[in-house]
């Protein structure tokens, strides 16, 4: 690896790094943690992106569309961790599975009266979104559709639909876990 491009990362590291970590963490709605690894991480692919190159012409720039990369894919990753959470309540089956709620039947009210709780805190969270926000997600959700397909029929962006769909799971998670103002 060239001297002039490690040097270039050290200087951007220098002059951008507090830059970047306060970009990251206002995009991740103040969670500077994560913020903080996901700078680490951006200046980590730059350095191991170089394979001896010359520095980019517009370094900054650069170093932001390695950072927007990666908020896009904490982002997806955290609406997998979404999805689970709303497929979990939605695929609880009310009716005992073969040796497990059967074998024990005072727990079957129990558990029963668990999942309709949480079922109908989900359904209070969907019906509570924004309008377009709750367009987006029932189209995603329920009528498994794609990201594309939902910008199409919304007639908005790709961007757009993601930013929806991320608002939408984090605004589930909150109500389900009782975190809901």
């Amino acid at each position: 690896m060239g001297e002039r491009f490690f040097g270039a990362i050290a200087e951007a590291y220098k002059a951008w790094n507090a830059e970047l970590t306060g970009f990251l963490n206002r995009q991740l709605k103040r969670s500077p943690d994560t913020a903080q690894d996901l700078a680490q991480e951006a200046f980590a692919k730059w350095l191991a992106a170089s394979n001896g190159a010359e520095p980019p012409q517009k370094p900054r720039a650069y170093l932001y569309e390695i950072a927007r990369n990666l908020l896009r894919d904490h982002w997806r990753r955290e609406g997998v961790r979404g999805e689970h959470l709303a497929a979990s309540l939605d695929d609880q089956a009310f009716a005992p599975q073969a040796g497990s709620l059967a074998a024990d039947p005072g727990m079957q009210p129990e558990a029963r009266a668990d999942v309709n709780q949480r079922l109908r805190m989900l359904q209070a969270a969907i019906d509570a979104m924004p309008p377009r926000q709750r367009e987006a997600f029932l189209l995603y959700r329920y009528d498994e559709l794609r990201c594309e397909e939902i910008a199409d029929r919304m007639g908005i962006s790709l961007r757009a639909v993601e930013k929806h769909l991320q608002l939408a799971l984090a605004h589930c998670k909150r109500h389900v876990h009782g975190e809901a103002s």
